[in-house]
């Protein structure tokens, strides 16, 4: 619509004559200047916005307006380009203000937040912060955060702009240095740092802070290098400061049991009155005394605690007695909640109680979507029930095309991510994911298509192949035929490892499509025959090649056998070796409530149920 017509309608009339005066104004010389130089009728709004380019201010803003006029359906991008060609005056921060009121939610109402901002800031003025703040609530970016950090830098709000840097620690490394130069002190940096995982930045902040402040904070850090030796002598310093306080006793005692001097940490332990140290005195306790372990463990509030009861009580072989406990995570909001499911029905099934397993199972399939349930007989899913949804959102659609023929395909993007955001209605966000991966915008794509699917478990095939897309089919078919793997799977590996993002790092450092560690990809390199350049973990040939390898070997390692393989992705070889050599796993479905890292066996399930789907979307097609 009309960005004047769509004032008239509203209760601005000021505003309304405001923008009518400007845009006549700049008709009038608009329709003079064309004539003059480019001739009436006869530019495109290509042509005009390729001109505006080059042109100057005056005449820019001109010849934007003029787009508008030949294209209505972004009327309100001609107004926000002629306003920016126009600044710093005055009538041209009223023209940005007035695009922000026309669509406050649009692309354009972004883009006029962040030149309001810019010069702002530019001034030093304090409206700067409210304009950036603006803009970032509609689209969050990592540079637009870093310039709003820098600002507040600039001005001396250091907290405030500590606050942005720490926010920027998982896309910036240069925000490190930021956070040592704006924090309020190294052990405060130290300590956000460590709560991000980031243990050796938060020791080498502490490199020179010899104060007893510091040692929680370093002890922490060290622990979670698993540099015990060193650690202890922080947490022993920590101890005597604060002998009363639960915290630093916790810390003393996991780092002496990590050394092996588990006398002392029971010792400790057991002179602290916290849930916390009754559970961890209870780890240690479970293999000197079970019993007393299992007393503590059953009465803990958490299920984690009630988990651990049962694996005592398994190895105990008191399998009846653990069928309620199981039922009772079941129905906790616990992330083991599935796992205690599936194994309430596993062992039920085994010991013949027929009341147990239904119970079980019934616990088991509200979890909706889920391998485990799949396992253990469920229905699973069906994405093809439901015939496709009516068509939306046309005036995004257009929008982002006319754009597109300007050379804008960022606002194009910009256009369909916010429809995305605020449309929040199933028919449209359909449309939109769909024009998305039209663009080959497949991380999008995939994330509002997924959002569907959590509210609406019988949505059309067409929402299914948007949330379990086949990108890189090019890369993912060679390295499929060259180490005799399956395609489907390889994607059902990606989907899980990055959500097909080739640029994806993971908190511990794995990288690319498939996330593979930096030291294990130089180790395939070296199987390959390769040597690896910077840059190349990432190429998406080369990052999904490696993986396939690595795969391909843990396959031919376990003998074929797929669930194995994809926990030693994981977790390791040497891990899944482990809980195999553990007398207690008998059969696949033990390996299941076995496999001692929570995370793997999350993992597991997740890519399992990823190839379950990828194979009923997909298998019939090749």
């Amino acid at each position: 619509m009309n960005v004047n017509a769509q004032l008239a309608r509203g209760t601005r009339p000021r505003r309304q004559a405001r923008i009518a005066a400007v845009i006549l104004v700049a008709l009038i010389a608009a329709g003079a200047a064309f004539a003059w130089a480019y001739g009436d009728r006869l530019r495109s709004p290509q042509a005009l916005y390729r001109l505006a380019q080059h042109a100057t201010p005056a005449r820019a803003a001109t010849l934007y307006t003029l787009i508008g006029e030949r294209a209505p359906e972004i009327e309100e991008y001609g107004l926000l380009w002629a306003a920016q060609a126009r600044m710093p005056h005055m009538d041209a921060l009223d023209d940005l203000r007035a695009v922000i009121a026309y669509r406050p939610q649009g692309p354009a109402a972004y883009e006029a937040h962040v030149t309001l901002a810019r010069h702002y800031a530019a001034q030093e003025a304090p409206q700067a912060e409210e304009a950036y703040r603006s803009a970032l609530a509609l689209h969050d970016t990592t540079a637009l955060r870093l310039e709003l950090a820098y600002y507040l830098e600039a001005t001396g709000d250091a907290d405030a702009a500590y606050t942005e840097y720490r926010a920027l620690l998982s896309g910036r490394e240069d925000a490190f240095a930021a956070m040592r130069r704006t924090g309020p002190d190294p052990v405060t940096v130290a300590r956000d740092l460590g709560a991000a995982y980031y243990f050796s930045d938060a020791v080498d902040t502490l490199r020179l802070v010899d104060d007893t402040e510091a040692a929680p904070v370093r002890a922490a850090a060290l622990a979670g290098l698993g540099r015990y030796e060193d650690a202890l002598s922080d947490y022993q310093t920590w101890f005597r400061l604060a002998p009363d306080d639960a915290a630093p006793r916790l810390g003393l005692a996991s780092t002496l049991a990590a050394l092996g001097e588990t006398e002392r940490a029971l010792t400790i332990l057991g002179n602290t009155e916290s849930t916390e140290a009754d559970v961890a005195r209870a780890r240690l306790l479970e293999k000197v005394d079970p019993d007393e372990a299992l007393a503590i463990y059953k009465d803990a509030p958490d299920p984690t605690s009630w988990w651990y009861a049962t694996e005592v009580l398994e190895r105990q072989g008191r399998v009846t007695e653990t069928l309620p406990i199981y039922t009772r995570i079941a129905r906790s909001s616990s992330y083991l909640a599935d796992d205690a499911a599936f194994r309430a029905v596993v062992l039920a099934r085994r010991l013949g109680d027929d009341a147990g397993r239904r119970e079980a199972e019934a616990l088991l399939s509200a979890f909706g979507m889920n391998w485990l349930a799949l396992q253990a007989g469920g229905a699973g899913l069906d994405p093809a029930v439901t015939p496709p949804l009516d068509p939306a959102c046309d005036d995004v659609l257009e929008r982002a095309a006319a754009l597109e023929t300007l050379g804008r395909d960022d606002l194009a993007h910009l256009e369909l991510l916010l429809a995305a955001r605020f449309r929040r209605a199933v028919a449209a966000d359909l449309t939109i994911a769909q024009a998305l991966a039209t663009r080959e915008y497949i991380v999008e794509a995939q994330a509002v298509a997924e959002q569907i699917i959590s509210s609406h478990s019988r949505a059309p095939r067409a929402v299914w192949e948007l949330s379990y897309p086949t990108p890189y089919s090019h890369t993912i078919q060679a390295a499929a035929t060259r180490y005799d793997l399956d395609p489907l799977l390889l994607w059902a590996i990606m989907r899980q490892e990055s959500r097909y993002d080739p640029n994806a790092v993971s908190y511990a450092g794995a990288r690319g499509l498939m996330q593979v560690m930096p030291a294990t990809q130089s180790w395939v390199a070296g199987e390959l025959g390769r040597s690896l350049a910077p840059g190349d973990a990432f190429l998406p040939e080369d990052n999904v090649e490696m993986a396939a390898w690595l795969l391909r070997f843990l396959l031919d390692y376990y003998d074929d056998d797929l669930e194995l393989a994809l926990a030693a992705y994981n977790g390791g070889a040497g891990s899944v070796d482990a809980w195999l050599a553990d007398p207690i796993v008998s059969d696949r479905d033990d390996l299941l409530r076995w496999i001692g890292y929570g995370e793997t066996r999350e993992y597991l399930a997740k890519v399992m149920l990823n190839y379950e789907v990828y194979r009923r979307l997909y298998a019939h097609d090749g």
